[in-house]
């Protein structure tokens, strides 16, 4: 759970932008916050400053609402908090897989890019994801690190054609396109600081715990994708798969 490359560390990590964590399940109107206070955010920071009228946005698909993703998210966390003691893992809040990189947009343009998107989407049909494992990620500026199920490379037809015509609507407002080097995943939980090196040696471990879990909830986890969501600031707006 979203600044902007995605790309493999030396040590075959990837890094990435930090994710917006907060999904709101309602559309709501109200400008975000002018000052930023850490204590309200668990410590973490803008990795860009908040400017009125502009709104930091991306498109996912939710998987906030799973059991089976639920059940993922607490087994893996127990596991790394009883495993490393020094570090306190947070469960991400909505759990989503991020189809467009976290970008800016105006106020104004909002509607427009709305309705862009609706004529690019209409027609897609629903498709299943299937997942193959778990990986670390430390977000481009260090500043933090996630722990993800990845998506199995099968699965990434039907995302990559999305992300194509989702980068059509991103390219008609001079928005930042989507990664060329592609590594969908589901962040399931996240810590302050770069931790990889702490988070890698637990991999084998949390590898078994997704393998028992993917196993016993694979129906929840694997469910068919009906709905893609925008999130725009403290807007939310759905598009229906048929």
């Amino acid at each position: 759970m979203d600044n902007e490359k995605l790309k493999k560390t030396t040590v075959n990590v990837p890094t990435l932008p930090s994710p917006a964590l907060c999904i709101p399940g309602t559309i709501h109107n109200t400008e975000p916050d002018e000052q930023q206070d850490l204590s309200k955010h668990q410590g973490r920071t803008r990795s860009f400053p908040h400017e009125r009228g502009i709104w930091a946005s991306y498109v996912f698909i939710d998987y906030g609402d799973s059991d089976g993703w639920l059940e993922m998210q607490d087994e893996c966390k127990t596991l790394l908090n009883d495993a490393t003691t020094t570090l306190e893992f947070n469960p991400i809040d909505r759990m989503h897989l991020s189809l467009t990189k976290t970008f800016t947009i105006r106020h104004h343009n909002i509607n427009p890019f709305v309705a862009n998107l609706r004529e690019q989407l209409a027609g897609r049909r629903r498709f299943r994801l299937e997942f193959s494992g778990v990986q670390v990620y430390v977000n481009e500026e260090r500043t933090r690190t996630f722990l993800g199920v990845r998506v199995a490379e099968e699965s990434y037809g039907a995302l990559n054609a999305l992300v194509t015509s989702l980068d059509e609507c991103l390219r008609e407002y001079k928005l930042p396109l989507y990664y060329t080097d592609r590594a969908f995943h589901v962040s399931i939980l996240w810590c302050l600081g770069d931790r990889e090196a702490e988070v890698r040696k637990e991999l084998p471990a949390l590898t078994a715990v997704f393998e028992r879990v993917y196993e016993e909830e694979y129906c929840d986890i694997s469910q068919q994708v009906k709905t893609l969501w925008f999130k725009c600031g403290n807007k939310s707006f759905h598009f229906d798969l048929i």
